[in-house]
């Protein structure tokens, strides 16, 4: 029976080893970058306890990679102290969350939890890049494979809703490499990559409809989540005027290229009416009013039951003498 025992074990150890799938003890040494500790900020801690007295303390502990993203997931207790001021010994207010990291240790997700946590504090488990997820003195840590360059992934952006062609703000991490944006299928001809953290892209040519933002680097394309969600909405984009000066007496024929111009209800310069005429879906003929002054310049929005066209820089006309 003994001799049994020892077969089935040796049985485990190696189906874990072939697996990859959990081991104990530290990385193997020159095998990884240095480890990054798993955190909550402060003003995470604050929110879920409502109190912040000195700081609020952790014990951070992994679970395991996800299955479907392959994120550190985790169980984190929170607590502070607070002085109740009769030199008693305070009141502590405390709390667990379950928690989601992405592959450059941001905190993704976090929900407070109605029971206590069941964690192994020495875990020590490998996904199948070779990263290396362990918890070591109350604290969970996660050393990446060297070479090893995570996925992007989105966080935000803004603004959420906009018409075809609108600048749209995308955050996240791991956007270094990025070589291509996608609203649903539909790939953005124009982005920029400002950092790991930041993209800016141009929304490309949707009438309307919500999608999922995405990003791909060599490493992957970004996972989708409820923070990606783009909506294209049908209010009036004015892209450019030509000309974008005239006299201040009025009269001057304006070409007004955009998206969304059908059904346009009205085309202002700086407030006042313009007579005008839709050509097209992406083309207005306007005729400018009269100025207030020689120089002044205003904004030339278009308005349909969809609603008013933003101002920005492409959108001014000046009156000249």
């Amino acid at each position: 029976m003994q001799e049994m025992k020892i077969h089935r074990g040796l049985a485990w150890t190696s189906l874990a080893a072939a697996i990859g799938l959990l081991w104990t003890g530290l990385a193997p040494s020159g095998a990884f970058a240095s480890a990054t500790p798993l955190t909550v900020s402060q003003a995470t801690g604050f929110a879920v306890l409502g109190h912040w007295c000195g700081g609020i303390q952790e014990h951070v502990y992994s679970l395991g990679f996800a299955q479907r993203t392959g994120y550190p997931v985790g169980e984190v207790y929170l607590w502070t102290t607070c002085s109740t001021g009769k030199g008693g010994p305070g009141h502590t207010y405390s709390a667990w969350i379950s928690t989601t990291w992405d592959l450059t240790a941001t905190l993704v997700t976090y929900r407070t939890l109605t029971t206590t946590a069941k964690y192994n504090p020495t875990l020590s488990v490998y996904d199948v890049h070779h990263n290396h997820l362990y918890n070591q003195a109350n604290q969970a840590y996660l050393a990446l494979a060297k070479g090893f360059v995570p996925a992007p992934r989105v966080a935000g952006l803004s603004p959420s809703s906009a018409p075809q062609g609108s600048t749209i703000t995308i955050t996240g991490t791991a956007f270094s490499g990025a070589t291509a944006v996608y609203f649903g299928s539909k790939a953005a001809r124009r982005f920029t990559v400002n950092g790991d953290t930041t993209i800016t892209a141009v929304a490309p040519a949707v009438r309307s409809g919500t999608v999922n933002v995405t990003v791909t680097s060599p490493r992957g394309k970004s996972f989708t989540n409820s923070s990606d969600r783009f909506t294209f909405v049908l209010t009036p984009r004015v892209a450019g005027l030509r000309p974008n000066q005239g006299t201040v007496d009025g009269g001057t024929s304006v070409t007004i290229t955009g998206v969304n111009f059908t059904g346009a209800t009205a085309v202002s310069f700086g407030g006042l009416a313009a007579k005008y005429k839709v050509k097209s879906d992406t083309s207005i003929v306007a005729v400018s009013p009269p100025g207030l002054d020689s120089g002044v310049t205003a904004y030339v929005t278009v308005t349909s039951r969809y609603g008013t066209s933003a101002t920005g820089t492409t959108t001014q006309f000046t009156w000249l003498d």
